[in-house]
C-alpha cells in the first residue's frame, strides 16, 4: 500500500492543489471586491449628482414661488387700477363739456388721476404685472378675450380695434386677459 501522504503526480499533489487554490480565490474575491467597489462609487457620483440636480431644481421651483407669491394680491389691485382708469376717462369726458373756471379745476382734478393712474401702474411694474397692449395688435386668444366684432376700414383684419377692459400678466404669464373688440373687414367686392 502506498503512503497517502506521498504522490508520484504533482498535478494530485494535494499541497500543491492547496496553494494553486489558494492563489486562485484571493484573487477571484479581489475581482470581486473590486467590482463591489466601484459600483460603489458608481452610486455616490450618481447620488451626488442626483443632489446636486435637486438642489438646483429647488431653487429654481423656490424663486418661481418667490416671483408667483404676489399674484392673488395684484389680482385684487387690478379692479381698483380699472376703476381709476375709467374714472380719469369720465372726468376728461365731463373736462371737454365744461368751460370756464370749472374747466381748469377738472383740469387739475384730471392730472391729479393721471399721476395717481401712473404712479399704480408703475407699482405694479415694480411687482411684475404688466399691462397688455391690445388696441392695434393682432387678436391672440391666449392674451385676448372677444368681446365683440367691429368692420372698420381703418383697422387690420383680425386686429384689435378697441378694448373694454386691459389685461395683465404676471412674469409673462396672463393673470387676466384683455377684454376686446375684435374686427372683422367686409369682405364686399
Amino acid at each position: 500500500m502506498s503512503d497517502p501522504n506521498t504522490n508520484s503526480n504533482p498535478e494530485l499533489d494535494p499541497k500543491e492543489g492547496a496553494e494553486a487554490a489558494a492563489e486562485v480565490i484571493p484573487e477571484q474575491q479581489q475581482e470581486s471586491a473590486d467590482r463591489v467597489v466601484e459600483e460603489w462609487k458608481n452610486k455616490v457620483v450618481y447620488l451626488a449628482a442626483e443632489m446636486e440636480n435637486m438642489k438646483k431644481r429647488f431653487v429654481r421651483e423656490k424663486g418661481e414661488v418667490i416671483k408667483m407669491a404676489n399674484e392673488e394680491l395684484i389680482k385684487a389691485f387690478i379692479p381698483v387700477f380699472d376703476n381709476l382708469d375709467l374714472g380719469l376717462k369720465a372726468i376728461r369726458d365731463m373736462e371737454v363739456k365744461t368751460e370756464g373756471s370749472d374747466n381748469k379745476l377738472i383740469a387739475n382734478l384730471v392730472k391729479g388721476v393721471e399721476m395717481t393712474l401712473t404712479h399704480f401702474q408703475q407699482t405694479l411694474e415694480r411687482a411684475g404685472a404688466q399691462v397688455i397692449e391690445s388696441v392695434g395688435k393682432p387678436f391672440d386668444p391666449g392674451l385676448h378675450e372677444a368681446m365683440g366684432q367691429s368692420t372698420q376700414n381703418d383697422v387690420e383684419d383680425n386686429h384689435v380695434s378697441a378694448e373694454f377692459q386691459k389685461g395683465f400678466s404676471l412674469h409673462g404669464r396672463v393673470i387676466r386677459s384683455a377684454k376686446v373688440i375684435v374686427n372683422k373687414k367686409s369682405s364686399v367686392n
